[in-house]
């Protein structure tokens, strides 16, 4: 459509004169209504929103202190085991625990040495620690206040002591009424660990059991706030309460709802719903429970709401009052704007905005004409950069291409020469020489490097260089090569085998004594080449193997970074081939790479199946 033609299109509209009453009046009463409604939506959406997120953050804030709360009630416990190490900075009381006595005063002079020893514990500022037992074949005890202690109990019954004696770690007993004391009892956690001679470590000469209340856990909760109507309380592995600043009837029915639930959840309790988050204390296998309530909350965001909404209708109505004034005045030559953008959005890019129009609607006429021409300038540079950008993409991965080549010659020359030197200064020139010929064959082979060769050249490249390989290790190193006949003219990239094999190579004769066996199969599906490279070398480490996966597995590292081979040097020829895989045939195809420490690797090449001639 000709210039002159839209134009002609175009006036009619802007010379007839405009019936604006009633249509103005129609469109002011529709607006009038989406601007309430988008008003109100926004304003709860907005609340919803604000709220999912505000909840999502105190959430995750609440988390964090939870888990620094079971940090710190973690250390607490920590320091609480390291009591039972005490007597071991002690060799005296060591010795008199570890002694046997006949003699009633001898025997009572051993009681009064290990029970000073326990009353300078009890003398440390640590209020929580209530009883220090040591038991032997007596009961040795101290207590931060007086108690009555059963000294005739069978200590051995219980299931504790035998956990004890049956391992040297700590033990951590739950919570429980105070054992082997007699009156007045309290309920307390302990931790018991076994005492073993130093003169003879192999034997046990008794128990250390300390008793602790929960006075210093409770003074580590409290510096924690979780609002009015929340709280914080600890259960055990059993749902025990240990530990809880809210109502019993609360902390028993979350408790009792934390089965295999997420670490943060919403719970309706009482018809009010509350904020749950936990967290573990590993070493006592307690977990922590934070409530907060959503009331509390939320009651900030509900007082925003309705502030937005009051003040979001009186705004409304005072711009649908200023729209019916205003709507007539601009309807005209905004609607001969849209028809322009209709013609516009059908394909015409040569429309033009004749009007004399100020302000807004003059600026918006300004921009739409601008945007046209801009349009219209932008397709003819989007075609010609597009093209650049897809040659430019294609020189790139040319160059990549070439530059991974270049880093392969010069490692494998290196370790080829290395070796015929070796030959030389032993005086084994007979096969330094058919060694330099199949260097030769080598060489040529490299300097004739094409796109691509045929599997039956690179096999023969492979039977030169581990032919070279045999006369270095003798009777350490053995290969075989299977090939396919209906395989050997199928194409594939240049040195993507050698470098492989000489892995094999390194990490099998090089790290071993005894005779390392290389092999080399092809085989193909429907769409698919496989190449297998497996040996019985020394094999690679479990958490080695895992990186080296992981990075061969990762697409991005293969065909957008760089790897830096001064740091991965043993690895050189495994990153080297498949990259220059991923970059010449795409991602799908590649290397991976599975080995079992000290009995051999095996790595499979997946390559497309690429007939000569295609």
């Amino acid at each position: 459509m000709m210039k002159g033609d839209i134009m002609m299109k175009l006036r009619p509209l802007s010379d007839k004169p405009y019936k604006g009453n009633s249509i103005a009046f129609t469109l002011s009463v529709v607006v009038s209504i989406l601007i309430l409604i988008s008003v109100f939506l926004t304003s709860i959406v907005s609340y919803h929103r604000y709220t999912r997120n505000f909840q999502e953050q105190f959430s995750q804030k609440t988390s964090q202190t939870l888990e620094q709360l079971s940090l710190n009630i973690d250390t607490y416990l920590e320091e609480l085991f390291h009591f039972s190490l005490f007597p071991y900075y002690n060799d005296d009381i060591m010795t008199a625990i570890e002694s046997k006595y006949d003699n009633e005063l001898d025997s009572l002079k051993q009681r009064r040495e290990i029970e000073s020893f326990l009353n300078q514990i009890m003398v440390m500022p640590r209020k929580d620690i209530t009883n220090v037992f040591i038991l032997t074949d007596e009961i040795y005890y101290s207590g931060r206040m007086p108690k009555s202690i059963n000294y005739s109990e069978d200590f051995t019954q219980y299931s504790w002591y035998q956990k004890c004696m049956n391992t040297q770690d700590v033990i951590f007993i739950p919570t429980q009424l105070e054992q082997l004391v007699s009156y007045p009892k309290q309920r307390v956690f302990s931790i018991a660990k076994q005492l073993r001679s130093i003169k003879n470590i192999d034997r046990i000469i008794g128990v250390i059991k300390v008793d602790a209340s929960y006075e210093g856990i409770e003074t580590i909760v409290k510096k924690i706030s979780m609002g009015k109507d929340g709280g914080i309380f600890i259960i055990d592995k059993h749902k025990n309460i240990i530990y809880s600043n809210i109502s019993k009837e609360k902390s028993d029915f979350i408790a009792n709802s934390l089965l295999q639930t997420p670490s943060s959840f919403v719970q309706s309790i009482d018809r009010k719903e509350y904020l749950i988050n936990t967290a573990v204390i590993e070493s006592a296998d307690w977990t922590v429970v934070g409530l907060s309530s959503l009331d509390e909350l939320n009651l900030e965001a509900r007082n925003t709401l309705n502030f937005s909404l009051v003040l979001a209708t009186l705004c409304s109505l005072g711009a649908i009052v200023i729209m019916l004034f205003f709507t007539k005045r601009f309807l005209n030559p905004l609607m001969e704007i849209v028809t322009l953008m209709k013609q516009v959005r059908e394909g015409d890019f040569g429309v033009v905005f004749q009007g004399k129009t100020q302000g807004e609607i003059g600026y918006l006429a300004s921009s739409f004409n601008s945007m046209v021409s801009t349009i219209n300038d932008n397709i003819n540079k989007n075609t010609q950069l597009i093209k650049k950008i897809y040659e430019t993409e294609m020189l790139n991965k040319e160059a990549r291409i070439n530059a991974l080549q270049s880093q392969i010659k010069p490692h494998f020359l290196y370790n080829t020469l290395n070796m015929i030197s070796i030959e030389v200064q032993l005086g084994k020139y007979d096969n330094a020489v058919d060694n330099i010929d199949k260097l030769h064959y080598l060489l040529r082979s490299m300097a004739k490097w094409k796109k691509d060769v045929s599997l039956e050249e690179e096999f023969k490249i492979l039977e030169s260089y581990l032919g070279i390989q045999m006369c270095r290790f003798e009777n350490r190193l053995e290969f075989f090569l299977d090939l396919p006949d209906f395989l050997k003219d199928d194409r594939i990239i240049p040195f993507i085998l050698q470098p492989l094999v000489e892995n094999s190579v390194v990490h099998g004769c090089e790290t071993l004594t005894r005779k390392t066996t290389i092999t080399v199969k092809a085989c193909s599906d429907k769409s698919s080449l496989y190449i297998s490279v497996s040996d019985n070398g020394c094999g690679i480490p479990a958490e080695r193997l895992s990186v080296l996966q992981d990075q061969l597995s990762d697409c991005s590292a293969s065909l957008d970074h760089q790897p830096d081979f001064a740091k991965d040097g043993e690895h050189i020829g495994l990153n080297n081939v498949n990259r220059r895989i991923k970059l010449t045939y795409g991602s799908m195809y590649g290397v991976t790479l599975n080995s079992e420490y000290q009995k051999g690797t095996q790595i499979l090449v997946k390559l497309p199946l690429i007939e000569k001639g295609s």
